[in-house]
């Protein structure tokens, strides 16, 4: 089975993990752009070539109209694409984007040239107009199934009009780190950890007031935005930053619990939370609100707390400070978590069925030859 991957995603190498795995199970070619804002609007970055001895084959493509990074409003260099597929030839184009992107507009346009089956991605679980309906239709009526990546995005998907299969799949799988669980230290004071942009949707505030209600705690961020200034000041909070995804192994050893306190907005909701699931799988447990997938993710393996409300966060904080054993069941429950929902084995043993399947009910489907 030949598979054709085409994101943006890509453009980070920090993801490729996930290509590594999947091409030891399909023979993978993947389409990403040359080059991408990587980090919002941060300057246009080169995406590298990747090793000689990969299991997957790279094609870095040049990009069109790209706007600041956004995912929605680019189209690869028409030529360059179409020689991509030619070469490749797959059995099956697996576009990760929205319905209501142009790249996935793009490869709906090529699929009855080149004779591939096509499914896209979808996470979004509001319902921002982006680029609007009559891209979402044309895509809809080009593709042959779905993947989505929350319960909220399938029922979206349902009530904008798309009636063939969809599957809820995550977009990654996940390492579980056997030497990581992390049992605390009294080394050092109880140590909450936010991982995440610092903006007001992610709930920063909520995490600022509840740490000030337990003013024994510290506070570890690794991540940035506008909402630092206002942390930098305060003396239980140590910002770390933007850490590479290399670095986050020591992040997880040095804290006792995980907070992602996300917020709902009416253009957002929290559409998974993968920190939630690598705190999960070094041994760490997580404390999370009520925004949008947060409880669908974490399941029985952690602690949900109503969003925006600082008091029952800190609750849940001193919860797990306090409880030992309970903080224990946690870990072990956040690990069979992983192990059963979101490791690499089980997710790319979803992906690789779901592919299978696509294919031999579209084949099934198909006229027979005269």
């Amino acid at each position: 089975m030949r598979v054709l991957l085409v994101s943006n995603m890509y453009a980070y190498p920090g993801n490729w993990d996930k290509l590594d795995e999947l091409g030891k199970r399909v023979e993978l070619g993947v389409v990403m752009p040359s080059d991408w804002h990587t980090i919002e609007l941060h300057p246009m970055q080169a995406v590298p070539a990747n090793a000689p001895d990969a299991s997957w084959t790279q094609y870095r493509l040049d990009t069109l109209f790209q706007f600041q990074g956004n995912p929605f409003r680019y189209f690869y260099r028409p030529q360059q694409l179409a020689a991509a597929i030619a070469e490749f030839q797959p059995d099956l184009v697996h576009v990760e984007q929205e319905p209501e992107s142009l790249s996935l507009l793009q490869l709906s346009a090529l699929k009855r040239r080149y004779g591939y089956h096509m499914i896209f991605v979808a996470w979004e679980n509001i319902h921002p107009l982006r680029l609007g309906a009559l891209f979402r239709k044309l895509n809809y009526a080009a593709a042959d199934a779905g993947i989505v990546g929350n319960q909220a995005a399938l029922e979206r998907s349902r009530r904008l009009g798309f009636h063939k299969r969809l599957d809820v799949i995550p977009q990654y799988g996940f390492a579980i780190d056997e030497e990581l669980r992390s049992a605390g230290t009294a080394e050092r004071p109880f140590t909450v950890g936010y991982a995440g942009r610092l903006v007001p949707e992610k709930g920063i505030h909520s995490l600022h007031a509840a740490a000030r209600m337990l003013p024994d705690i510290h506070v570890r961020v690794a991540g940035d935005g506008p909402l630092g200034d206002m942390l930098r000041p305060e003396p239980q909070f140590e910002l770390l930053g933007i850490m590479p995804r290399r670095e986050m192994r020591q992040f997880w050893q040095s804290i006792d619990v995980l907070a992602v306190p996300s917020l709902t907005t009416p253009r957002w909701a929290e559409q998974f939370g993968r920190v939630i699931v690598e705190a999960m799988a070094a041994g760490v447990p997580v404390i999370g609100s009520s925004s949008g997938a947060i409880p669908e993710v974490i399941g029985d393996a952690g602690l949900v707390f109503p969003e925006g409300d600082a008091a029952a966060l800190a609750d849940a904080i001193r919860r797990v400070r306090d409880q030992r054993d309970e903080r224990a069941a946690l870990i072990a429950r956040g690990y069979e978590r992983v192990r059963t929902c979101y490791s690499y084995e089980a997710i790319m043993g979803q992906t690789v069925a779901f592919y299978q399947d696509v294919l031999a009910t579209s084949r099934a489907a198909a006229p027979c030859a005269p």
